[in-house]
């Protein structure tokens, strides 16, 4: 990162962590094959919102309960020109497969409200996860282990009991475990305790993330909505800054315990809508920046559930868990969540009116 970051503190205490004076500079580059191989067929995404179909479409069920998306004609054209874009020539073939497995095993990646112990209150989640991205910031970590820790934390909360005295070691335990899937090069384990003031010991923390992966079953991935975000952003040829806003939108809603409750796909797609209109509101999106190919099958009544959540969490966010905004106000990511595009819109607005306070 390039900017000093401001020195954060949890909530127990309101002690300020002071960095150390030197920590290790992690070379992730390598880990950008990994993301390009499970991201970039999902850019097979575009596909037409319109009711008229296409004569060939090959269908793909997104889950159950959830509507029938199709592939259009000529949907391997877009394939292949967005893996050409991101140097992917090589898995072209597999494209299809990898695409409808992903959106077939998205429905697994939902969670219910009644998944999260009711001894974890909302305010506490927040709290959590507020301090999760801090952490993931300050360790200058990829962006889908941060998502992969919270989904860890969500799925062993839904499947054991936990005591709210342990769940920042839960937290803790969650993102370590998440660094040896994502990343090359992981935080040693006396630097996560080290951020939680040494509330924990190194042992307390490998004994947790033996009960994580033993609860769990060792199943340790999903399916992102941020995959779909950045394909459907290169699909679309969206402006850098529309695909950052998108990436704060979605973003918010890991604080949340009902951005859980949505699927990947559409979470992405309600996502990369709202950065377009909010940018295009507000000016600071000129008609030939406008994103080509944003052809989603979800319908504006199922795209608004979702952007009436980001919106609450845009507009109402506590003073005390900013983290998430403070991210995305530095110029690595063009200060999105301070620009103009937020403080100028009115959308934001309309989407809270649109459902009403109780619709989520």
């Amino acid at each position: 990162m390039e900017g000093k970051r401001e020195p954060f503190k949890t909530k127990d205490n309101n002690r300020i962590l002071c960095k150390k004076e030197e920590k290790k500079k992690c070379l992730f580059s390598c880990s950008k094959i990994s993301d390009k191989v499970a991201t970039a067929v999902i850019s097979s995404i575009t596909r037409k919102a319109a009711p008229e179909a296409a004569a060939n479409q090959i269908p793909v069920t997104v889950s159950s309960s959830g509507p029938s998306l199709s592939l259009l004609d000529g949907w391997r054209e877009h394939v292949t020109l967005s893996m050409l874009e991101l140097d992917m020539s090589i898995e072209q073939e597999y494209a299809a497969d990898i695409f409808s497995n992903m959106m077939k095993s998205q429905c697994k990646c939902v969670f219910r409200a009644v998944d999260i112990p009711k001894s974890v209150t909302s305010e506490m989640r927040t709290m959590l996860v507020d301090w999760l991205i801090q952490v993931h910031e300050y360790l200058e970590l990829q962006e889908e282990t941060l998502y992969l820790a919270v989904y860890l934390m969500n799925s062993y909360m839904k499947v054991h009991k936990i005591r709210t005295t342990l769940l920042q070691l839960l937290a803790a335990s969650c993102l370590f475990t998440a660094c040896k899937m994502e990343e090359i090069l992981i935080p040693e384990p006396a630097e996560l305790c080290f951020m939680m003031e040494d509330a924990f010991s190194k042992k307390d923390l490998l004994k947790m993330e033996k009960k994580v992966l033993s609860r769990l079953s060792f199943v340790l991935h999903y399916t992102q909505p941020l995959h779909f975000l950045r394909l459907l952003a290169a699909s679309g040829k969206c402006p850098e800054k529309v695909r950052y806003l998108a990436m704060y939108f979605m973003e918010l809603t890991l604080l949340e315990a009902d951005g859980g409750t949505i699927e990947p796909a559409l979470l992405a797609s309600a996502a990369l809508t709202l950065a377009h209109t909010v940018s295009t509101e507000s000016g600071c999106l000129s008609p030939d920046q406008s994103c080509h190919g944003l052809l989603y099958s979800y319908s504006a009544v199922e795209l608004s559930r979702p952007q009436h959540l980001m919106a609450k969490a845009a507009l109402h966010a506590s003073p005390e868990f900013r983290a998430t905004w403070l991210k995305y106000s530095r110029p690595q990511r063009f200060g999105v969540s301070a620009g103009p595009a937020m403080a100028n819109s009115k959308n934001l607005s309309r989407c809270l009116a649109l459902l009403g306070p109780n619709s989520i």
